[in-house]
Parts: structure tokens; sequence; C-alpha cells
């Protein structure tokens, strides 16, 4: 967090902004602890917004709250990744279809500035960069759909959907792979042919859950006991 006080902001909603981005980017781990006088050193923010900010957070999914008071980030279970799989499933082929048909000049820009940066950054192997970049390619193409409807239910689901990216981004191989899928979607919504990016995203989504299921299964569903 930037020294420099942001007046436009309360403090609450800086220490919210600079969680939030380390909590969906994972600079914090799923079940890594949250703990207040650590981040009041590091953001130099009295305890008080941080609190705040933390009941956001709980509000949010992103972490959760001990009724003893410990504060861990979220861990998704095998069966939240389910659910989450069904809803993208549902959602992200149908704003890449109106992406195709909708989606304006000043996006198609941006989306092919993120898309070059995408594969240099799968060059480069710097996969933190990476899931900053897929979940902007993302985004942006919910965005592009022009349907404020569907960008709500996104934007409900954006911070919990961040968790199922990064853990497929972890994944060996899968980094090649996803990037000729972004490549395949983006050249499919350039054509303005919103049947063929309907398909190849419902693909992609389908890819990337197939290879997190191999890696995970037989994986125990249970949540982190958050006792202190």
């Amino acid at each position: 967090m930037n020294s420099k006080i942001d007046q436009s902001k309360t403090l609450q909603d800086q220490v919210y902004e600079y969680l939030h981005e380390k909590i969906v980017s994972g600079n914090i781990n799923p079940g890594q602890r949250i703990v207040e006088k650590q981040i009041s050193q590091e953001t130099g923010v009295s305890r008080s917004p941080i609190r705040e900010a933390i009941r956001r957070l709980n509000s949010d999914g992103l972490v959760s709250v001990s009724p003893r008071g410990g504060v861990r980030v979220y861990r998704p279970t095998f069966s939240d990744f389910n659910y989450l799989y069904e809803c993208r499933l549902s959602l992200e082929p149908t704003a890449a279809y109106y992406a195709a048909l909708r989606l304006d000049e000043k996006r198609r820009v941006h989306m092919s500035n993120v898309v070059d940066e995408m594969n240099l950054m799968v060059r480069k192997k710097d996969i933190e960069k990476l899931k900053t970049l897929s979940t902007q390619f993302h985004f942006l193409i919910v965005k592009g759909s022009g349907n404020p409807y569907l960008l709500k239910m996104m934007n409900q689901l954006y911070s919990l959907i961040s968790f199922y990216r990064n853990a497929v981004l972890n994944i060996p191989m899968r980094l090649e792979e996803g990037a000729e899928e972004h490549q395949a979607i983006w050249q499919a919504i350039q054509s303005r042919d919103g049947k063929a990016a309907e398909e190849l995203m419902k693909t992609h989504i389908q890819r990337d859950f197939q290879f997190y299921h191999s890696m995970h299964s037989g994986v125990t569903d249970k949540r982190e006991d958050l006792s202190e």
C-alpha cells in the first residue's frame, strides 16, 4: 500500500482494496491467516479501518472469521470449484458470443494488447503476471458483451473465480494450452463470429476444469478449522 494517503478514498476503502488485490492475485494464499497487527505495520493504518475492511472481505466470501476472532483467507472446497465451474460454463460462453457482436473499438484495442502481453508472459513463464492478465482477458469479454445484468452476475462471482483461475494456472502444461485457447477465442471475437467465440470459450472452461479435476481428484472436501 502506498504510504501516500489518497484523500479521495477512506482508509477502510484503501485497506480493503489492498487486501482484496493480495487475495485475488494469490499473494495471500487460501487458508493463510490475516493478522491485524501485521497489516497495520504493512499499511501504516490503525486497526479500526482494518477490521472494517475485513468485515467487507468476509461479506464478499474472501475471508472466513472464526467465533474466536481468527481470520483466514477463504479456502474453496472441491465442491465449490464444481459449482463455480457450472456458473462459468453458463455465463462466460454467452458473454463471448455477445462480445463478438458488440465489442467496441476501445475495448478491442485493449483486449488485443492484453492478449499480446499474455503471450509474452507465457514465454517468460511469469505466472503471477499471467494470472492478472488472464483475469483481465475474461473480464474484458464480459464487459464487451454489453449486457449489464450479465456483468452484475459475473461481478458477484469475480473474486471467487480468481481462486479457481489461480489454481488452474499453477498446473504444469496448462499455461501454454490456455494461451492458445485465449488466442483462438480472441480471433473469433475479432472476426465477429459469435458462435465460434461461444464454443471456444465453452471448451476453454471445460479444459480448465478437466485439468483441475485431474490434479485434485481424491482430495477430501473439507473446510479448514479456523479455531485459534
